[in-house]
């Protein structure tokens, strides 16, 4: 089996404080500033929680409050996040993954990771893989769970849709949501607050802080798209 990935954030609206932090790579977000600290991340699961830690920068516990949302490779949940970032004291909502199955590169043109976390209780998680050489966005293989007073759901079909900017980074994005059973999608959309592109092992990473509305409130979350190097164009089909 191959060893744990470890992803975890938080999202700090009170005080317009975010960030990311995975294997190599933190990223802060105050507003629109965005920082990107060079040294990496310790990232370690503590029973069923997790921590976050970068000295001098970052140290954050996040507690699971939802059940795990699963996708294909993955395990997604809500977090409560508490502790300090940028000298700042915060406890606030963010969201924790662990990737079991690493992408398969060889076979893929694109990954996209959304997140929507409206309140404790009510979020999605998003994924969705293009492999390679497919004609379109609509040929991604596409999974979604929603997050429903803790509990996770499975959504039977989902569909993301995006709008880029003039440098291929997205801008906005919708989300339609087809559960078993109902007659009506639950939609949700959103907006990019802030984001910055890295690079990881030849594999180019968008990555935006998104303010979501879903049944008439709001919440923080992120969308990350990564494209390999050499097939750019795969993003913004």
């Amino acid at each position: 089996m191959s060893e744990l990935a470890i992803s975890l954030a938080f999202f700090d609206t009170a005080h317009g404080l975010s960030g990311t932090a995975r294997a190599g790579a933190t990223l802060l977000f105050e507003g629109r500033q965005v920082r990107t600290p060079p040294e990496p991340p310790d990232l370690e699961r503590d029973g069923d929680g997790f921590t976050a830690k970068l000295a001098g920068r970052v140290d954050l516990a996040f507690k699971p409050v939802s059940e795990a949302a699963r996708l294909p490779g993955s395990e997604n949940w809500v977090c409560e996040v508490s502790g300090t970032a940028e000298g700042r004291r915060l406890d606030c909502l963010g969201t924790a993954t662990v990737t079991s199955e690493p992408p398969a590169w060889a076979q893929l043109d694109s990954i996209r990771a959304v997140s929507a976390v409206i309140d404790r209780e009510t979020a999605v998680f998003l994924g969705a893989r293009r492999p390679r050489n497919v004609p379109g966005h609509g040929d991604e293989l596409t999974k979604a769970v929603v997050i429903s007073s803790g509990q996770a759901l499975d959504v039977e079909d989902a569909r993301l849709s995006t709008v880029y900017d003039g440098e291929g980074r997205q801008r906005t994005a919708g989300l339609e949501l087809w559960m078993p059973g109902e007659d009506y999608p639950r939609r949700a959309s959103g907006t990019a607050t802030a984001g910055v592109s890295i690079e990881l092992g030849g594999v180019r990473v968008d990555a935006a802080l998104f303010e979501w509305r879903m049944d008439g409130r709001t919440g923080p979350g992120a969308y990350e798209l990564a494209v390999r190097e050499d097939d750019e164009g795969a993003a913004a089909a």
